[in-house]
């Protein structure tokens, strides 16, 4: 049995091993650069996707492991970490019957067939009422009981600045917290530190200068990717970024984005009655497209992940909100002051004021609006176009790519284990240092795609599985 354990990160993945490797008799040093424990699960939505659940049997719904990582192959185009995919598609009813177990307060209409990312051919996606705060209250009630042995020592806003490694194995860390730096030796080292989509220089650096705006916690910089690659681990996975369509820029400047606050972009939860356009004030997608990851696909290939929703006076009289989180006095103020946010009596003062083209913007307009009324095909062959944007005044909102999760992490086998970037394929093990939740990149579960639930579950999952393996079970 592994006697001591250091923990990096107090998210998803930390909690779920901490409280594991307590449980099962290892002592355990968890450090948590914030103040609080949870990391992203106080803003996600949370959701989690396993097939052969206890609920789905409960439900008639025949699905199967083997069914959901076809699945998820098939989404991610085969772009995804295979060995990962199908260790995560084997862990992850257990997760979700522990979970169920243990009181999750899990949204009524689920299991269900979710759009928001691309979606699955049978309905296995999962979330709480609370969103990932269902999440954390099971995790927090499961992590006190295991802190109540003993076993458990947690340091908050105490930062890693170093992995400390002898003959090539990593031994302990280094840290930074309220009483100063220390250093904390251990049998085996876990990284659950998270992503990096808190800090702009190195989400450009690591994701080929793509732009950022995040909706990703502050803590989000990448420490333990950073202390990785320093004892020799392989990084890569950047390559593979897509950004999750689509947010508004909240502070101007600021590339922050806030989650709560996403215009509903879904055509199957509001079919859109707006156009998208580019800088060019060229469209480039259907707007209804059904597939979000066309849609997402098409929006990697714009300037700085960037477009403008354009609308006009009898859409904003008439159709759902776009800005569901938003009421008419908060609207009203942004048109008026964020410059995000713009209104205009003609196209050709809006595209000025938007920064577009105006000749691109009015021939879009003018050719969607054709096509409409001569009950014509658009150029895109999009299907719901319930009026033509012709009515001033008109209305532009500059939105964005955002990222939810990074895609690129440390590389780990499937026990794991960090590598070493000594081969571009394989790869050696880095003795005594493992990784799970998204320090492994977001991309080694989902590929170049959003495969639903392949965050938050295999966090949760991996970080019990491993917690086993280190205490000698299976």
């Amino acid at each position: 049995m592994t006697a001591h354990v250091v923990v990096v990160g107090a998210g998803t993945a930390g909690l779920a091993a901490a409280a594991e490797l307590a449980t099962r008799g290892a002592t355990v040093t968890l450090v948590e650069k914030s103040a609080r424990i949870g990391g992203t699960l106080h803003v996600s939505a949370g959701q989690m996707s396993a097939a052969g659940t206890k609920l789905q049997r409960a439900r008639g719904i025949v699905d199967t492991p083997e069914a959901h990582f076809a699945d998820a192959m098939r989404i991610s185009k085969g772009t995804a970490d295979s060995a990962l995919v199908r260790r995560a598609v084997e862990l992850a009813p257990d997760t979700l019957d522990w979970l169920m177990d243990e009181g999750f307060d899990l949204d009524p209409i689920c299991p269900a067939i979710l759009h928001f990312h691309e979606a699955y051919r049978a309905p296995r996606t999962y979330w709480g009422r609370a969103g990932g705060r269902s999440i954390l209250a099971v995790l927090e009630r499961n992590f006190a009981r295991a802190q109540a042995g003993g076993r458990i020592d947690l340091r908050l806003d105490t930062r890693l600045t170093d992995l400390i490694a002898e003959r090539g194995d990593v031994t302990g860390v280094r840290v930074a917290g309220r009483a100063g730096e220390s250093e904390i030796r251990g049998d085996a080292v876990i990284l659950a530190t998270g992503g990096y989509g808190a800090d702009r220089e190195r989400f450009r650096a690591l994701t080929c200068g793509h732009a950022l705006f995040s909706a990703c916690v502050p803590t989000s910089t990448g420490d333990g990717v950073v202390a990785a690659e320093r004892v020799g681990a392989r990084v890569d996975g950047g390559d593979l970024f897509l950004p999750t369509f689509a947010g508004i820029e909240d502070e101007p400047g600021s590339g922050r984005v806030v989650w709560d606050d996403l215009p509903q972009l879904t055509p199957q939860a509001r079919p859109p009655w707006e156009i998208y356009v580019n800088r060019a004030g060229a469209r480039f997608v259907a707007e209804d497209h059904p597939s979000v990851d066309a849609r997402e696909h098409a929006l990697l290939g714009q300037s700085d992940l960037t477009f403008w929703i354009v609308y006009d006076a009898r859409i904003a009289r008439t159709a759902p909100p776009l800005l569901p989180s938003w009421d008419t006095a908060r609207l009203l103020a942004a048109f008026a002051q964020h410059p995000s946010f713009t209104t205009a009596d003609t196209l050709g003062a809006l595209a000025a004021r938007a920064g577009l083209a105006a000749a691109g913007l009015a021939a879009s307009v003018a050719r969607y609006n054709a096509a409409l009324v001569a009950g014509m095909p658009d150029q895109f062959a999009r299907a719901h176009r319930p009026a033509p944007i012709a009515e001033p005044p008109f209305f532009a909102i500059r939105a964005h790519g955002i990222v939810l999760k990074t895609p690129a992490g440390i590389r780990v086998d499937d026990q794991l284990r960090v590598l070493a970037d000594r081969d571009p394929v394989g790869g050696s093990p880095v003795g005594g240092l493992y990784a799970i939740g998204e320090v492994i990149g977001g991309s080694r579960l989902s590929g170049k795609a959003f495969v639903g639930g392949m965050s938050v579950t295999p966090a949760l999952s991996f970080g019990r599985w491993l917690a086993r393996r280190l205490t000698g079970g299976a």
